[in-house]
């Protein structure tokens, strides 16, 4: 049987730790509150406050492109000040840039995010993400590309197109990475690793048909090699030279991964081929192409 009691007609307030709080229990100390930690970023979700242009672009790559570019245009359009405290990309080839860090917005102020994505050893069509994070909740942009698949036989190239290249090369060893040299030396690289990559990568200049008269035989050097030294040629490459630094982290086109597989082919089973460079079935050997290369101190 329910029984009906009368209220008080001034009832007492509520626990004072039952008011709603942004505080947090402390470790250890049921119903205890602590403060937030200082800089703390109070999340109030309302995902109308930010007004964006966009929030997904699409970029269509042309050949010899090494990055792309987008801007993200924003404007606070609520009444309360609202802060982004940075941006979470989906990878480490696409970068974020802020105009601070972090960036507060009051009522009406506009801004951007810049977005570039690094494009070298791919191809195909990709998409990435960048997440905002702010005081008014976390908000996805996307960023799709497009880009072209070569096939690289299907190219001719006359003898001054490959001086002009060597000569180029001469300058800035890291240009066989840009524009046209991208279609012989970058996209057929691509997903390749151990052996497949020495002939995506190395062989196309080391073993090929006009390899250039500084250019050495790998087949037929004249000095001890281990996986110290192939390393240290595929990583770094060699400055006043024409050889580049293949390895991401210093300008080249390589991921960890596959550096480390090429260095581990070098060091084992290249060792056991054999050692002359052979001349492909059909084509007549031709004669070193001479570059000369610049001074050096």
């Amino acid at each position: 049987m329910l029984v009906a009691q009368a209220l008080p007609a001034n009832p007492a307030p509520p626990p004072a730790s039952t008011f709603p709080t942004s505080f947090a229990p402390a470790p250890g100390l049921p119903g205890a509150l602590v403060p937030p930690p200082p800089g703390a970023l109070q999340v109030i979700e309302d995902p109308n406050a930010l007004a964006w242009t966009t929030r997904t672009q699409k970029y269509d790559a042309k050949l010899g492109d090494v990055e792309a570019k987008f801007s993200f245009g924003l404007t606070n359009v609520s009444k309360d000040t609202v802060t982004i405290s940075g941006v979470h990309t989906s990878c480490g080839c696409t970068v974020a840039q802020l105009p601070s860090q972090p960036w507060v917005l009051k009522p009406g102020d506009h801004g951007e995010i810049g977005v570039t994505v690094d494009l070298r050893g791919k191809s195909g069509n990709l998409t990435k993400t960048a997440t905002v994070t702010s005081s008014v909740g976390s908000i996805p942009l996307m960023v799709q590309i497009s880009i072209p698949r070569i096939d690289p036989k299907q190219l001719k190239m006359t003898e001054n197109d490959r001086t002009r290249n060597m000569q180029v090369a001469a300058v800035d060893r890291q240009a066989v990475f840009r524009g046209e040299c991208v279609t012989c030396h970058v996209v057929p690289t691509i997903g390749k690793v151990g052996k497949d990559l020495y002939v995506a990568a190395c062989a196309v200049c080391h073993e090929g048909e006009h390899r250039a008269s500084m250019v050495p035989n790998l087949r037929a050097l004249n000095k001890p090699t281990d996986a110290t030294y192939w390393n240290q040629w595929v990583n770094e490459g060699r400055v006043g030279s024409l050889m580049p630094a293949f390895a991401s982290k210093n300008g080249g086109i390589l991921s960890p991964n596959q550096v480390k597989t090429l260095v581990a082919y070098l060091a084992g089973p290249f060792q056991d081929e054999p050692k002359s460079s052979p001349t492909p079935a059909g084509a007549p050997a031709a004669p070193a192409v001479p570059v000369r290369l610049p001074v050096t101190q």
